[in-house]
């Protein structure tokens, strides 16, 4: 098993994960300044992961 594709495969389900729960409860949306820090960053490792998993194929 390569180390690649394991921190992808962990990047990937923790952002499907936060995507489903926003999902499930719509009101968990980030409102404070810290909670909006935290999805910009999930979207960026989100991004990250696409692109890891681009290349990678």
């Amino acid at each position: 098993m390569k180390i690649g594709s394991f921190i992808g495969g962990a990047v990937i389900g923790a952002a499907a994960g936060m995507a489903a729960d926003m999902l499930l409860r719509p009101k968990a949306h980030p409102k404070t300044p810290a909670g909006k820090a935290a999805q910009s960053v999930s979207d960026a490792m989100e991004q990250v992961a696409g692109t890891v998993q681009h290349y990678m194929k």
